[in-house]
């Protein structure tokens, strides 16, 4: 099947390049006997276009005779004017001066039409001697075509199994079909094909140049997205082409035969121009953002297939439209100057075409045209030296053969001359021309090329392994370097990270390492440049080298060291071997290397920089993940279910400022015995600090309390002592917690309380304010710190308020304190609502709604905690 798909396209290039061939051969021809007999050709004194028999375009002699836009021809020299291969027969076997005579109908068709006869004087096709300027005129609307047309087979040839290349042949093709009248080819054999291949290659133009930019080199990702549009364009251009075909060949042989589709005809052409433009359009509209999103070759071929094309292609589409606009021949009436510029300027459209598919490996745009100048200059030195040497050797030979009395010196002379002429003509000047081709394409890309590639790719980087890989490939590609070693900074020690061309065992790595205060590195980190290793220079810094250093450069064959700068220090050494052709590291080799050493030195701290980063964010999310957790289980150790106690309504609530905080509240009933029955344990602290420490303190908090509270029975004070050295024992001096305990008896209506430095709480009684001032003080700052207990009666509709400094001393925006006295307020307005039972998660919320109003948003800078506790107002025994 491979062989059979080949044969296949090689047979399809050999007749697509057949066809080609005999149309440009007519064309060659034609242009050929207008240039060299152009004042003995006749020219058409009229044109049709598309309106068949009726005229549009009119010379100077058919005006002259009389006939006008828009005559209906009948008859010329009495021959029915039934196409368009009767007025060309005519005008073939006429001679300039002679009289052709027409005649035509002016007005509407019909019998009532007036038919009316004139008689041509036929002109030539041009009358008088031409200018050079004119010359090149024409000979570029003769070779340009061909040029074009010879590219586009060869691009073929050179690519045949390339889609791309095919592509650039449709396009290339459309020159010599637009620059060629097929009707006015020599050979009716001839003609027929010509006019088939018009049809083709102007149909193929469009399609072949927006396929090309949609799919060159890849896929655009426009069409990716929108993949229906190139179809909006290609199948009207399918479907309307065979007009062009019944309307070329009609027009040619035979009016009538489509006469019907006359009426037609504009409009068709019309549409055919309107979305050939179109498509041609989309070919830039598709190839403009892949420059962007393309990287390394492709995005070098890209941007010389744009400036080319546009650049090509923008004085051409100009000068078509102004054309176009005055209704006349490409480049009629167009200064001679202008159309040898813009034919010069097109040239840039096939070459770049050609340069994209054919070359291996693109340079960069400015590249070509820095590199292309001075090569140029270049190549023209070898050329006026050459001419020099032939106008020499010519007017010597002239001397020597004027006197024929010759000594011996002038026959010495003479014969130097030549062989000097010789000599640089077929030996000198082929080696210089291929020392320029090295110089200014080889070495330019390796240098140049290499160090923009680099450069790009470096920044991209964010792992060491594969940046030092790609940076000893292609310096192993370029340089033509079998070994390569990649020395990186460890602590003091400069390890060996990377080897090419030598084997590597385990222990490789750590056998090949330099201190950071050895010879080498401190020679290197003072020249900030690659160092040669001379071993046999007694002024060579080598020579005070230790002979391990010794020892592992001979190892590694090195012959240059590049440092690897950082933004403070050295971070990298590369160790370069020998060149596969022996050549000594040129001033071109070293400026290269160090450019692409500092790209890669500032690459390995990015990398570096990036690891430290990604390492810490991992340790952040670990953190978090862990403080999550941490939040989760402090808030699993405030009570989840409230103690059922009858005629006690109970609530409470802890916002901490951070994902975990110090503040802490509880509930919890204490075991009954056989002289009491069960009673209710309040509790609230504020542990100083915030954050993971006061959490954990306040977790020490609880469980000491719980455990020691069912122990120490009704003696709160000694309770509160014992909970003060367990809290003591266990943090830090400057740890320490504020703490409110308190036990209700339900029977006797009793509350027995310890404050411990905290926020006095209030008991709510009617329009009485009860403040239960601390009696004692903190807990866990002092070792043998002493509390006393206080007890308050309680009465039926008593509102017990616990809190901590987070709710009294809430801020707004403008720092301004809540305060107390709005806490309480806000209590008492919900509790004066007569008609209302008041629940304790009611107060609460109340309490919580209106501290939150009053900061507005503004951030929490503590705990906010509240412990709310009613007694019913009828008291159940």
């Amino acid at each position: 099947m491979p062989q059979r798909s080949a044969r296949l396209q090689y047979l399809l290039l050999a007749l697509v390049a057949a066809l080609a061939l005999l149309h440009a051969y007519g064309g060659a021809i034609l242009n050929f006997n207008l240039l060299a007999h152009g004042d003995s050709i006749v020219r058409s004194p009229f044109e049709s276009g598309l309106h068949l028999e009726t005229t549009t375009d009119l010379r100077e002699e058919a005006l002259a005779a009389g006939l006008r836009p828009f005559d209906t021809i009948l008859t010329i020299n009495g021959q029915p004017y039934t196409s368009r291969s009767v007025l060309l027969d005519q005008t073939r076997h006429a001679s300039p001066g002679d009289s052709m005579t027409v005649t035509y109908r002016r007005g509407p068709d019909g019998p009532g039409g007036a038919i009316n006869s004139a008689t041509i004087k036929l002109a030539p096709n041009h009358p008088q001697k031409l200018s050079p300027l004119a010359i090149a005129v024409r000979l570029a609307f003769a070779v340009l075509p061909l040029f074009c047309l010879l590219i586009g087979l060869w691009v073929v040839f050179a690519r045949p199994r390339n889609p791309h290349a095919w592509l650039i042949l449709g396009i290339l093709c459309y020159f010599d079909a637009l620059f060629i009248n097929p009707t006015e080819i020599s050979g009716s054999y001839l003609v027929p094909i010509a006019l088939f291949w018009n049809i083709v290659a102007q149909t193929a133009m469009p399609l072949c140049l927006m396929f090309f930019g949609v799919y060159f080199p890849e896929r655009s990702t426009l069409d990716i997205k929108l993949p229906w549009v190139k179809w909006l364009f290609a199948i009207p251009i399918l479907i309307l082409a065979p007009t062009d075909v019944l309307y070329y060949f009609g027009d040619m042989w035979s009016f009538a035969s489509i006469r019907w589709l006359a009426p037609y005809l504009y409009s068709i052409n019309t549409a055919e121009n309107v979305i050939s433009a179109l498509a041609i359009c989309w070919f830039f509209i598709t190839l403009g953002p892949k420059i962007g999103q393309a990287t390394g070759d492709a995005r070098r071929r890209l941007r010389v297939l744009y400036v080319g094309t546009s650049i090509g292609l923008t004085p051409f589409f100009l000068l078509l439209l102004y054309s176009l606009y005055k209704r006349s021949d490409f480049g009629q009436d167009i200064p001679q100057w202008v159309d040898v510029t813009v034919f010069l300027i097109l040239l840039l459209f096939p070459l770049s075409l050609a340069y994209v598919v054919i070359v291996q490996r693109a340079m960069d745009l400015r590249i070509i045209i820095r590199q292309g100048t001075r090569y140029a200059f270049a190549r023209e030195s070898l050329t006026v030296v050459r001419v020099g040497l032939a106008i020499w050797l010519a007017f010597s030979l002239n001397d020597f053969f004027k006197h024929p009395d010759h000594q011996r010196n002038d026959i010495i002379r003479i014969f130097c001359i030549v062989a000097v002429f010789f000599a640089f003509r077929f030996l000198l000047s082929k080696r210089l021309q291929l020392m320029i081709d090295q110089r200014f394409f080889r070495e330019a890309y390796s240098t140049e090329q290499l160090l923009s590639e680099l450069s790009d790719q470096a920044r991209n980087f964010t792992e060491v392994a594969p940046l030092l890989e790609t940076i000893t490939r292609r310096l192993s590609s370029t340089l033509h370097i079998d070994r390569i070693a990649v020395f990186l900074r460890s602590g003091d020690t400069f390890h060996l990270q990377l080897a090419t061309g030598m084997p590597m065992t385990p222990d490789a790595a750590q056998f090949f390492s330099l201190p950071a205060a050895s010879t080498t590195i401190k020679a290197l980190s003072r020249a900030k440049a690659p160092a040669n290793v001379y071993r046999d220079d007694p002024s060579s810094w080598l020579i005070d080298a230790t002979d391990a250093e010794r020892n592992a450069l001979n190892d590694l064959s090195t012959e240059l060291l590049v440092p690897l700068p950082g933004r403070t220090r050295l971070a990298g050494v590369i160790a370069l071997g020998p060149k596969s052709s022996e050549e000594p590291y040129t001033k071109t080799d070293r400026q290269l290397l160090q450019t692409i050493a500092s790209q890669t030195g500032l690459a390995l701290e990015n990398a570096e920089l990036i690891q430290n980063l990604t390492n810490e964010v991992a340790q952040r999310e670990r953190i978090s993940r862990e403080i999550e957790i941490a939040r989760e289980v402090q808030e699993r150790l405030f009570p989840q279910t409230y103690p059922k106690l009858p005629g006690v309504d109970l609530a409470g609530f802890c916002r901490p400022a951070q994902a975990v905080g110090g503040d802490y509240y509880d509930f919890f009933l204490l075991p009954s015995d056989s002289t009491t029955d069960s009673r209710l344990a309040l509790a609230l602290g504020d542990i100083s600090g915030k954050g993971i420490s006061a959490a954990l303190l306040m977790a020490s908090l609880r469980a000491s309390l719980r455990s020691i509270a069912g122990l120490q029975q009704a003696d709160l004070a000694a309770l509160l002592s014992h909970v003060n050295h367990v809290v003591y024992e266990s943090s830090t001096t400057n740890r320490y917690a504020t703490f409110f305990y308190a036990e209700y008896d339900p029977i006797n209506h009793l509350l027995t309380y310890v404050n411990a430095g905290h926020n006095p709480p209030y008991v709510l009684r009617g329009a009485e304010t009860i403040t239960l001032e601390p009696t004692g003080t903190v807990v866990g700052l002092l070792p043998n710190a002493e509390y006393s207990q206080a007890t308050l009666q309680m009465h039926p509709g008593d509102v017990l308020l616990a809190f901590t400094d987070g709710i009294s001393e809430a801020m707004n925006h403008s720092d301004e304190e809540w305060g107390e006295d709005n806490m309480l307020a806000a209590a008492r307005q919900l509790l004066s609502r007569p008609d209302c039972t008041t629940t304790a998660g009611q107060l609460l919320t109340c309490i919580l709604d209106a501290a939150d109003k009053f900061t507005a948003g503004a951030p929490q800078h503590d705990d906010m905690t509240l412990l709310v506790c009613t007694i019913a107002r009828t008291p159940t025994q």
